[in-house]
This record gives structure tokens, sequence and C-alpha cells, in this order.
């Protein structure tokens, strides 16, 4: 399978899921901007935003309120929250699939943003990533439960 988020959605590749239902999958981003960087991944393959059918694409906005609800309840400290949708290569698209990022955000953020942005694919730090990664995962999951 060549869609990074089509194998995460059947299985074939790990992931830091947080909520699965029919439309979508909530998981963290592995290469995340911030902590607690989540990404809502449509659970069938819809590259652009207009391709995403009509019944997911209305419990889109809904679920990203509920999953932003748990990012402030969190207790990670999240102050503020970007939501973003890149629809096409040219929109800096990198995978064809459609995903909606929810960016935490804290006040004061935006040197340790910009630099992230220009490091965020460079190997060091890895182990440690994923610890927080999984940390993370489990303090959101718990969090959104607490919002359902």
């Amino acid at each position: 399978m060549s869609c990074v988020f089509c194998a995460i959605a059947d299985g074939q590749l790990p992931a830091h899921t947080l909520h699965e239902d029919e439309h979508f999958i909530v998981l963290l981003d592995i290469f995340p901007l911030r902590p607690a960087h989540v990404l809502i991944v449509a659970r069938g393959h819809a590259p652009l935003l207009g391709d995403l059918p009509l019944p997911a694409r209305d419990a889109l906005l809904a679920l990203a309120e509920r999953v932003s609800r748990a990012l402030y309840a969190s207790g990670l400290g999240v102050q503020g929250i970007n939501l973003l949708l890149n629809d096409g290569p040219v929109a800096n698209q990198h995978v064809p699939h459609l995903h909606l990022h929810l960016l935490p955000r804290r006040r004061g953020d935006l040197p340790a943003l910009c630099w992230r942005i220009l490091t965020r694919f460079l190997p060091f730090g890895r182990r440690r990533l994923q610890a927080r990664l999984a940390h993370e995962a489990d303090v959101l999951r718990n969090a959104l439960q607490r919002e359902s």
C-alpha cells in the first residue's frame, strides 16, 4: 500500500491512535510541530477535501471541536489551537490523503514553532520523541474519553 494513512487505517502501520470512528482516525503526528500535535485522518482514501464523502465532511468540524476540547482539558498547557488543512500539493500537502492538523499553541511559542518547522524531519532525538508521544497519547485518550 503506497498511502501511509491508508496503511495506518488498515492496521498495517503503527500509530499513536487516540480515537476512531466510522469516518476518521485521530492520531498524533509522528513529526510534531508542537507537543500534542494531532491529526484527524480520513478513514477512507480521499486526497482532497472535495473528495471526502459528504457525511464525513459534515462530521469533520464536530470531531475537530471535540478533539480541541480534549486538548484544552488535557493538562498539557494548551492555550490555543491552529486548525490546518493543506488541500493539495501546492498547499504543502505532503501526504495525498485528507488530514486536518490540530496544532496546540502556547503564548510565546512562535520561535520554537519556527525552529521545529525547519528541523522536524531531522533524525536526532527520535527515541525521546517516541516516549513523549506515548505519554501524550495516553493523556489525550483519557481527555477524549472525558469529552464524550
